[in-house]
């Protein structure tokens, strides 16, 4: 599966409309979608997308869960409840709703963020604040980072 990456801030329309960058449609397109799944993220001031490989996933989380567990009902509500289906027009312009607007304190300008299986949905100025935070954070959390199959030092000599 190819992996939403980079950065892009395209400007909103007075009709809510914003154009999903052209990498991001290649990979929803060919996953099958003509459009995106959106909703407003329960962890901050911004938005969760992705295609139908995104939405399978949380499928796949969401039911690990026990069906009728509270851990299951405020996840898939959070996730299910709220999100939508955004169809893209001939120009791959989405309509960001009004309350998922609201939600990310989106206005003049989007920011669309890559993060692997999702992206995410901005306000500018909120992402460029996270953004530096995260820099500054990013090296507490470097040695997390493993290739799948490498080796870790064991330490001592030959």
């Amino acid at each position: 599966m190819e992996s939403f990456r980079g950065r892009f801030t395209n400007k909103i329309d007075a009709k809510g409309r914003v154009s999903v960058p052209a990498k991001f449609r290649a990979i929803v397109t060919a996953q099958g979608m003509n459009g995106i799944i959106c909703s407003p993220s329960f962890k901050g001031a911004y938005l969760d997308a992705g295609g139908p490989a995104y939405g399978d996933m949380l499928d796949q989380m969401i039911n690990r869960l026990g069906m009728f567990s509270d851990a299951h009902d405020k996840l898939a509500a959070a996730l299910y409840g709220e999100s939508q289906d955004l169809s893209m027009d001939g120009d791959g312009r989405i309509i960001l709703p009004e309350d998922m607007r609201a939600h990310a304190n989106i206005t003049g300008e989007a920011t669309f963020v890559g993060f692997g299986a999702r992206f995410q949905i901005w306000n500018p100025q909120a992402y460029e604040a996270f953004r530096a935070e995260a820099f500054g954070d990013a090296k507490t959390f470097a040695d997390l980072m493993q290739p799948e199959n490498s080796v870790r030092p064991t330490g001592g000599g030959a």
